[in-house]
């Protein structure tokens, strides 16, 4: 038989909207989180995770290590629901990709979130961009209002900042989102928004927490 690499089983579906035919992703519910406690574990975790109930599976991560939820997503269904809540896929937008890659990436993203939420997960929309230029599709299939998450991992230098910047207000202007969960550095110039949630990276709390040992360890020694 075949093999259905273009998952048509799963998209054939989907409801879609706009000129690109976006699936159309529901908005998501901040009081619906069934556990307060912000925390969260990036889906290389996510089979490992003693209790997901109390954590928000994300995917903040290179592409190869969650590329299998696209090849599989049938697989993985029952493993997300065990989350508190799941952060939508994240494949790459790079702004140097061919504008017809970044597109697929981000409808690859769209998919599978229209594609969970379908099966009961609790999808918390994940919106992405690259520059200027992708503004014309990122913002599609997202019903407005409710939580949205966002990541800033990747903007520290210049270009990207500006472009994430950018990028952050327009989504605010179309999708008009009541919070924005931000995975990662909160830029100075956002620091006033108050929808923003600001929850540091998964690397940047192990990185706190190996300074933390080291010092400890170096502490030891000289005494």
């Amino acid at each position: 038989m075949r093999k259905d690499t273009f998952n048509f089983r799963i998209t054939k579906d989907l409801k879609t909207i706009g000129k690109f035919d976006m699936p159309v992703i529901n908005s998501f519910d901040f009081n619906n989180l069934r556990c307060k406690y912000l925390l969260v574990t990036p889906f290389n975790y996510a089979l490992t995770e003693i209790e997901p109930e109390s954590k928000i599976c994300h995917f903040y991560l290179d592409d190869y290590q969650f590329e299998r939820v696209w090849k599989e997503p049938e697989t993985y269904v029952e493993i997300l629901k065990k989350f508190n809540a799941v952060i939508g896929a994240d494949f790459s937008m790079y702004e140097n990709l061919p504008l017809p890659q970044q597109m697929y990436n981000n409808w690859r993203n769209k998919v599978l979130m229209a594609y969970w939420q379908q099966q009961g997960v609790r999808v918390i929309p994940n919106v992405q961009w690259s520059n200027e230029r992708s503004f014309d599709f990122s913002f599609d299939g997202y019903s407005p209002g409710g939580t949205v998450a966002i990541s800033s991992t990747g903007c520290q230098f210049k270009k990207a900042k500006e472009n994430f910047i950018k990028g952050y207000h327009k989504m605010c202007e179309v999708l008009k989102p009541d919070k924005v969960i931000l995975i990662g550095k909160l830029h100075e110039e956002l620091k006033a928004d108050e929808k923003i949630i600001n929850i540091p990276s998964f690397m940047e709390e192990r990185r706190k927490l190996w300074a933390e040992e080291e010092a400890v360890s170096n502490q030891k020694i000289t005494q």
